[in-house]
């Protein structure tokens, strides 16, 4: 008998709780998808209807911002996954969070924004000839091949922008380098806690025996879970760099402000004679103006010369 594979994208509550939906879903072969976009209350409820999910787990897809898991419930696999772009309106990074119900013959995916990798997953998904391929757990695997790969070349993103602060601190360690570097390393660690729990999933699904995932897929899952292992590090390594760049711009800011301060120094300790010359000036001189053009002469170039005097000795001296 030919396998029945339906594939539906965003469908309408009303359609997921008729007779058809329930019968393929009782069939328990081939292929039912249904992704929903921010569903609401009713459509999650008639989810649990036709689908006979456990209060919990629906309870869990109807609120985001939770921690990537696989719960077993009896007859389905309830999975939270993450995915990460970069934003260019908003130049920052965003998260993309994945709820996933796995059954025998059926995926649902929930989720707020419309995802890119679901589009990509089905495309090679229809490609597949191979019959262990057919099934949902394939299909799981494509998803969540996907949408781990997309971290790719946002980390690529965020290194070059790394390596942009890192320029900058060189050449104008201001506070807007500072905030900046600030701004990635919130997000570097955004990632990092959306990725560290993501691995233990994929590990438990490479390696745990669940009765809705082919054996022979686990191979595949462990080429998943050494991918984000590799992201995982990767943000480790960002966050190195990161680290030192935000080292390089205190010691550049500690080194300029030195140099001030020294600077500083320098023109205060040149002067300061000045005010010794003219306190002594004013205090031996009976009359002023001086009657002596000589000794008022002597004064003006010792008021000249000793700064400049003092000033090619502390050159000469490399202090300056």
């Amino acid at each position: 008998m030919p396998t029945t594979r339906i594939q539906l994208e965003c469908v309408p509550s009303q359609e997921m709780a008729n007779r058809d939906a329930e019968r393929l879903v009782a069939q328990k072969r081939g292929l039912y998808w249904v992704d929903l976009i921010a569903p609401t209350e009713t459509e999650l409820n008639r989810l649990q209807q036709t689908f006979e999910f456990h209060p919990l787990s629906i309870e869990d897809s109807s609120h985001f911002h939770q921690r990537s898991k696989v719960d077993a419930y009896d007859g389905y696999l309830f999975i939270t996954l993450y995915a990460h772009r970069f934003d260019k309106e908003k130049q920052e990074v965003l998260a993309d969070e994945l709820h996933v119900f796995l059954g025998s013959n059926y995926l649902v995916t929930v989720h707020q924004e419309p995802l890119p990798a679901l589009s990509r997953a089905r495309e090679r998904y229809e490609r597949e000839t191979e019959a262990y391929k057919k099934g949902p757990d394939f299909f799981l695997y494509l998803i969540g091949d996907e949408l781990v790969d997309s971290y790719f070349p946002l980390l690529d993103s965020l290194e070059g922008e790394i390596d942009d602060l890192e320029e900058r601190v060189g050449t104008d360690p201001g506070s807007a380098v500072m905030r900046s570097i600030f701004a990635l390393k919130q997000e570097l660690i955004h990632l990092r806690k959306a990725t560290g729990p993501q691995r233990e999933v994929f590990n438990a699904l490479s390696t745990r025996h669940y009765d809705l995932i082919d054996r022979r897929l686990g191979v595949y899952f462990q080429d998943i879970y050494d991918h984000i292992v590799r992201i995982y590090e990767m943000i480790e390594t960002h966050r190195e760099l990161l680290g030192n760049a935000l080292d390089a711009y205190y010691s550049a800011t500690s080194t300029r402000l030195n140099e001030v301060m020294k600077r500083l120094t320098l023109i205060t300790t040149i002067f300061m004679p000045l005010s010794v010359l003219t306190g002594l000036g004013g205090v031996n001189f009976v009359h002023m103006p001086f009657k002596s053009a000589l000794a008022f002469g002597a004064l003006l170039a010792s008021i000249v010369l000793v700064p400049v005097a003092m000033f090619l000795w502390f050159k000469s001296r490399k202090w300056m």
